[in-house]
């Protein structure tokens, strides 16, 4: 393959994959010092360790949580992140929270900016959905599970974003109360949020 096929190779796999990353050339034959070059052209930009997309990809907070996707697969987006995604808190353009198994090593990312809640066993692996974001496949943790989550860590992101959260749910009417149950006994919060689940839902 010359140069210029590899080039126009580049920018169709940032196209298709929306957030492309040096490993995905590896399966075409294409050496990752391409990328610097279709850098140069202007075709693509780099928009952290690792992560190119397309040069007129705004940089949005659904870019930042596909580039997350993308460089976390294991990982699930959750607490603000997840929360903002499911349009009961504002968008964060710069900043991922994402969960990873409690083993499991850090992410290094220098954009976006990750935020790390470490979980186990089921309160890791059960209330996930899985979501196209920017032509990528992103896991994120279903608004209950997450609401659940915020009172989970409410100590280190405050007990304020989780308490409004759950309002802001109830107003919108988005809540099955009965998977936030299982979701609040699922993270031993349950204790913690029936006085203010049983206030709203009066």
């Amino acid at each position: 393959m010359d140069e210029p096929s590899k080039s126009d190779r580049i920018v169709e796999l940032a196209s298709k994959l929306g957030v492309l990353r040096p490993k995905d050339l590896a399966a075409e034959g294409i050496q990752a010092e391409y990328l610097r070059r279709v850098c140069d052209k202007g075709l693509i930009k780099k928009v952290g360790r690792g992560s190119y997309v397309l040069a007129d990809k705004p940089v949005t907070s659904h870019l930042a949580l596909a580039v997350a996707g993308r460089a976390v697969p294991n990982g699930v987006i959750c607490l603000r992140s997840a929360l903002a995604f499911h349009g009961l808190a504002e968008p964060l353009s710069d900043e991922v929270y994402i969960a990873i198994e409690r083993r499991a090593a850090r992410p290094r990312l220098d954009y976006p900016e990750v935020k790390v809640a470490r979980l186990g066993g089921p309160a890791f692996t059960e209330g996930v959905e899985h979501h196209e974001i920017e032509s990528v496949t992103v896991s994120i943790y279903a608004l209950e599970k997450t609401l659940a989550d915020l009172f989970k860590f409410r100590n280190k992101i405050g007990p304020h974003i989780a308490v409004d959260a759950l309002r802001a749910a109830f107003a919108a009417h988005k809540v099955d109360k009965d998977k936030l149950w299982h979701y609040a006994k699922l993270c031993r919060v349950e204790r913690v949020m029936k006085p203010y689940v049983d206030a709203l839902a009066a």
